[in-house]
């Protein structure tokens, strides 16, 4: 258990490091966020059919005024850089390590702790200022992580963690009760921050992000067999308990550096939908990974599409797309048979 606590905590120091300034209020973008915004704004303002004619004029002039339509991508997808290599790291890390969660069954684990995660993002805002919410964060879910871990052992992870689940929802709140700014900053980070990625944001999480995806990718064989034959892996001496801390590791280390960077909607749509969309279909794990990264950058894209044209925020585009794209393709996989 020494070696279990001490890895945890090197691991998730490692993965936090970074300027004391990497949490910014999330109603409070910078110059550049809102000048971005103010123009999509305009862009959308002038996509509004004017006065015209009655009866079929007013319908050739309304097409002619949407055909018109017209986006220059690629200085939107210059302004949106850090938010979108953001958001792609973390759909590439979050589609390889959701394929195991699902593989493992521990769907309910992902989404505790980015309810766990808020309790210590309150717990910052309230003590230490609205900049410094990471560092507390950090400490509840190492907190967490060897609870979750402990009640493998006594087999009474079937109620803790859904214990947990609720705990969050309701001691995150009670810990900011009757701070108007803080609950709306909370909210927030569960709706989503999508256009207020900053660059120190950016730099910390996009190489952590894949180097957690590259770890859970080189160790999918151990994923698997502690997945499919726990028994047997425990008969091969692997020590199952340390290598299940380990997989709760990185997963925390996704969810938390999703949540503070891009938001809950994002780390969950992200997390749950490319995997079960492509598990169905393949058979051999290093495929299913690697289709699973791909399908969640296909996803972030029509997503990111969505919101420009529609006005719709990123994280929901993202999340509808890709459970509009899952339900299709599990219909159809029951439908072959």
């Amino acid at each position: 258990m020494r070696f279990t606590i001490w890895t945890i905590i090197f691991v998730l120091v490692i993965a936090t490091r970074a300027p004391a300034q990497t949490t910014r209020p999330v109603d409070r973008t910078d110059q550049s966020t809102q000048d971005i915004l103010k123009e999509l704004d305009a862009a959308g303002a002038t996509t509004q059919p004017t006065a015209a004619p009655s009866g079929q004029n007013a319908s050739s002039s309304t097409k002619f005024e949407d055909t018109a339509q017209s986006y220059d991508w690629g200085r939107l997808f210059n302004d949106f850089r850090l938010m979108l290599l953001t958001a792609g790291a973390l759909g590439i890390a979050s589609a390889v390590i959701g394929l195991f969660v699902l593989l493992r069954r521990e769907a309910l684990v992902a989404l505790a702790i980015p309810q766990v995660v808020a309790v210590g993002v309150a717990i910052g805002m309230r003590f230490f200022g609205e900049n410094h919410t990471l560092p507390p964060a950090m400490a509840v879910a190492l907190v967490a992580l060897v609870y979750f871990a402990m009640s493998r052992r006594w087999g009474a992870s079937n109620w803790i963690i859904p214990s947990f689940y609720v705990a969050g929802m309701c001691l995150s709140f009670l810990i900011i009760a009757n701070h108007g700014q803080d609950i709306e900053d909370l909210q927030h980070r569960f709706a989503g921050v999508d256009v207020a990625v900053s660059a120190e944001q950016a730099r910390l999480a996009v190489p952590v992000l894949l180097a957690v995806a590259a770890a859970c990718a080189l160790l999918w064989r151990r994923w698997l067999l502690l997945a499919q034959a726990p028994a047997a892996a425990e008969l091969a001496g692997l020590r199952p308990a340390r290598w299940d801390t380990l997989f709760l590791v990185l997963l925390t280390i996704t969810t938390l550096l999703g949540t503070d960077s891009l938001g809950v909607v994002m780390v969950l749509s992200m997390l749950f939908l490319p995997a079960a969309t492509v598990l169905p279909w393949v058979r051999r794990i290093p495929v299913a990974m690697a289709a699973g990264a791909v399908l969640s950058l296909v996803y972030l894209a029509v997503g990111f599409y969505l919101s420009i044209r529609m006005n719709w925020p990123l994280s929901q585009s993202v999340g509808g797309a890709g459970f509009a794209v899952l339900a299709v393709s599990q219909l159809t996989a029951q439908l072959k048979g």
